[in-house]
């Protein structure tokens, strides 16, 4: 929990850097290519991180249903929150990667300013 109230305070900041050195280069028709480009460099190591622990921690057995059963309480409900959470960032941090792949392989935003 700690972990992601650290990931939440050091990434807004970021964003609103990006978004401010986006405003900057628009006019230079560069910055959607540098934005799209660092975020998916960003967004890359995150999923290579979250698949990283996500094998690790299969790999151990926590993942297992068995596992997970045996805790009661708030114990229980924090590993299955864990699991679903390691999940659905994956697929998330899967989705933003594919999409900045896609805009930086089709550039439609150089359509809008020519």
């Amino acid at each position: 929990m700690g972990f992601m109230s650290l990931v939440i305070i050091f990434c807004w900041p970021l964003f609103f850097m990006l978004a401010a050195f986006a405003a900057f280069l628009i006019w230079l028709n560069t910055a959607l290519n540098v934005v799209v480009t660092i975020m998916l460099v960003a967004n890359l190591a995150f999923l290579i991180l979250l698949l990283f622990l996500r094998t690790k921690w299969k790999a151990t057995g926590r993942m297992e249903p068995e596992f997970i059963n045996s805790y009661e309480g708030w114990r229980h409900y924090g590993l299955l929150a864990a699991k679903g959470l390691l999940t659905g960032g994956m697929v998330w941090e899967a989705i933003v990667v594919a999409i900045c792949a896609l805009l930086l392989l089709f550039h439609p935003w150089s359509v809008l300013l020519i």
